[in-house]
């Protein structure tokens, strides 16, 4: 309990959408428990806590997004070049959430082996990884793994990640954590970058992105070399996915390109 009687509001942090699987995560943001006010990025989320938890709605405050206005500010117009820059964004493996043993790794480096080889046997396709700058050994098994295979391939860490997406033509998730989703999702499609996510699971999850077609969603075992090479090459596919991911973002945050300005006010009103 708070003793000294600070009003406080706990500020949405990642991209994360649920499903009934994956529910019992949200125990790691602990809402139900959370006594004074939760500031949220749009609607969806709000209707959410209220519906899932029985949340107030007085103590839910829709802000959008503050980290990510600049990335709505960010965006570039789409050019079709030559060479097609492929950013992969291999989700890394947590203990926090239960799933890291070797079953999973497996997986995870042949599935990534695979894309790899697979994009290499494509002309005029080049990969640059961007890896999640958080201290987990995976990150550095996922280097080991890249390495080996083609020295040459940039392996970004602390890098931009508005400049790192905004220089590659198309972005392809690799998701191997099943509780959740990851914000590199989110801000490719504000990016207006072609996304697909490779999923590791049984089958592909009903996320709203993946309802509404916002994001090429796959699993780990389906074809990789006819998925990636639809999700390369046909442009007409790659529109219907940025118009999706459009539709999406609007529908999921509020407030663009001025969610700062938004929160600091709610701040000084406290």
């Amino acid at each position: 309990e708070f003793k000294n009687n600070i009003p406080s509001i706990l500020l949405e942090h990642g991209f994360v959408e649920r499903i009934e699987k994956t529910k019992r995560y949200d125990i790691l943001s602990d809402y139900p428990n959370f006594h004074d006010k939760i500031a949220v990025w749009g609607e969806i989320k709000k209707e959410y806590l209220m519906n899932q938890y029985g949340i107030d709605e007085k103590k839910i405050i829709v802000t959008g997004s503050p980290r990510h206005d600049n990335y709505f500010l960010s965006r570039k117009k789409r050019e079709r070049n030559d060479q097609i820059t492929l950013l992969i964004a291999p989700n890394p493996i947590s203990d926090v959430s239960g799933f890291s043993c070797t079953d999973i790794k497996l997986r995870f480096k042949k599935t990534i082996t695979d894309i790899i080889k697979i994009v290499k046997g494509f002309k005029n396709v080049k990969i640059v990884v961007k890896l999640h700058p958080i201290q987990l050994k995976h990150n550095s098994e996922i280097q080991l793994i890249i390495k080996e295979l083609d020295t040459t391939i940039p392996i970004l860490l602390w890098t931009s990640v508005i400049d790192t997406i905004n220089q590659a033509d198309a972005v392809l998730v690799i998701s191997p954590d099943i509780p959740g989703t990851t914000t590199m999702l989110l801000e490719s499609m504000i990016l207006g970058k072609p996304t697909m996510n490779v999923f590791f699971d049984k089958q592909i999850p009903e996320f709203n992105h993946v309802k509404k077609n916002a994001v090429f969603t796959i699993l780990d075992n389906n074809d990789l070399k006819s998925n990636l090479k639809k999700f390369l090459f046909d442009r007409k596919f790659q529109d219907e996915l940025v118009n999706n991911g459009d539709n999406f973002v609007m529908s999921a945050i509020s407030n663009h390109n001025n969610a700062s300005e938004k929160f600091a006010s709610i701040l000084k009103s406290i």
